[in-house]
């Protein structure tokens, strides 16, 4: 279970006394208790992680895994609690065709008793919610998450408020276009004037969960196993890694430890006769084939290869660099069925790539609003935090604008003037990270009372807000 503690400076002689009345300095402390009840409970529940705390603070108090599972023993010295279960996900884009809502509700009901009576240490009934959403959660997981909330746990109220929007706040502008890069999903939501702009909003799968497939696919195809052995590693036998090996913890730790993003670069014999005209852009990388597109990853990576440690054993994966530097390309170049070989279950559809999901976007817009909200991108979401991210996304958009196919240039004939104007919000000095960004948005909300529309538990009758629910009056 991860924590996030909230940095406090120490304050000054000088500043505390100020403070001569004992009377204020009980004021001022009682303020920032931890035990008051005007503080809210901000939650952040992801298909992977739960990110709690309080309104007011600057970071979760807490960052949990949604595959916590806390095994309880009696013993002489007392109760104790062992975090040990499978790493999977909470919930599903399709969690309607699963039919599994029954198990979602009991998973969620032991996270939020745990996140309430262990981790925060506050009484439910006491604290007002609000909860940061993405607009395309499922409506059925939202009500049951409220009637956690209100039935079983008696909050007072409970607030969903947009994510997106949330997040742009923590930047200081409102207007801009929101990218979050979750595990299951990527959602582009324009907001002007800190009105989200919900009809001009894209997505698409490839996100998180479509990286860790083909991290996988390409570790099964060209990675290495060392066994344990006496000999140095650059001299020790070498097999195929076994699919099976190859977890969800182990390829969430290879993600977020070694992977990174990188511009991409060709032969020479590869370059088309229009990167002439614009130096600056080199040759598109995502027209190539995907066999073409790991032969120019080989030739052209510097990258280094890496022995990456497996937890709990003296054994070794070798991972070329080459992988580490292509396996997030998938993100922006889209995928197609070669890109999933290996999965024998998954849906071999072409999916856009974010780039082109950007535009798409943008097309949606009238045409005044574009070139704002195309100077204030920001970027969220735990697969954002990627080393060469933002970099590599600003290239691919005006890659597609400067060297277009065909149908990219009567497609995105509206855009072409936009190409050298994408610019990210809080690129190079970023005060809060990307992954929780949303939620440090939804206690700056909190705490000045900016939240929407407020649900309270006596009026509660199953039914919850949404913009894809219209009031029937």
């Amino acid at each position: 279970m991860t924590t996030t503690s909230v940095g406090a400076d120490h304050l000054t002689s000088s500043y505390l006394s100020s403070y001569s009345n004992t009377s204020s300095i009980n004021s001022f402390t009682r303020r920032h208790s931890i035990y008051g009840t005007e503080d809210r409970v901000v939650l952040d529940i992801g298909s992977f992680y739960i990110k709690c705390g309080f309104s007011g603070e600057s970071h979760p108090r807490h960052i949990v895994p949604t595959w916590t599972n806390l095994d309880r023993s009696k013993q002489r010295d007392g109760e104790a609690f062992r975090i040990d279960a499978k790493m999977n996900e909470l919930y599903t884009l399709d969690i309607m065709a699963q039919g599994n809502i029954d198990q979602v509700e009991e998973k969620l009901k032991r996270l939020l008793h745990d996140i309430y009576f262990r981790l925060l240490l506050t009484e439910p009934k006491s604290r007002k919610v609000i909860l940061c959403e993405s607009p395309l959660t499922p409506i059925v997981l939202k009500q049951t998450i409220a009637r956690l909330l209100f039935d079983y746990f008696q909050v007072p109220s409970l607030t969903f408020v947009p994510v997106h929007l949330t997040a742009l706040l923590t930047t200081g502008v409102t207007t801009g276009l929101v990218l979050d890069v979750g595990h299951l999903e990527t959602t582009v939501v324009p907001i002007y004037s800190a009105r989200p702009l919900i009809p001009c909003m894209t997505s698409t799968p490839l996100a998180g969960d479509t990286v860790m497939k083909r991290l996988k696919a390409l570790l099964v195809a060209h990675g290495r196993l060392i066994p344990p052995s006496h000999l140095h590693l650059s001299l020790a036998p070498q097999i195929a890694i076994p699919s099976e090996r190859l977890t969800l913890e182990l390829l969430e730790a290879i993600k977020t430890e070694v992977l990174f993003c990188t511009l991409p670069s060709h032969p020479s014999s590869a370059q088309p006769s229009s990167s002439v005209n614009h130096p600056d852009v080199p040759a598109r990388f995502d027209t190539l084939s995907p066999s073409d597109q790991q032969q120019a990853q080989r030739d052209s990576s510097h990258a280094t290869d890496v022995y990456f440690s497996l937890p709990n054993e003296k054994a070794k994966l070798l991972i070329p660099g080459w992988i580490r530097a292509h396996a997030m390309a998938i993100l922006f170049d889209g995928s197609n069925e070669d890109d999933y070989q290996f999965e024998a279950n998954d849906c071999h559809e072409d999916q856009p790539g974010l780039a082109h999901t950007v535009l798409d976007c943008l097309l949606k817009l009238p045409p005044d609003v574009r070139k704002p909200l195309s100077q204030s991108m920001l970027v969220i979401g735990g697969s954002a935090m990627v080393p060469g991210f933002h970099a590599r996304l600003l290239y691919t958009l005006a890659s597609i604008l400067q060297h277009p196919t065909p149908y990219e240039q009567q497609r995105y004939r509206p855009l072409m003037g936009l190409a050298s104007h994408f610019q990210c919000l809080d690129q190079k000095s970023a005060l809060f990270k990307s992954n929780i960004r949303g939620w440090v948005g939804g206690s700056l909300m909190g705490s000045l009372k900016l939240s929407g529309k407020e649900m309270v538990k006596e009026k509660f009758n199953g039914t919850v807000t949404d913009w894809s629910i219209t009031d029937e009056k």
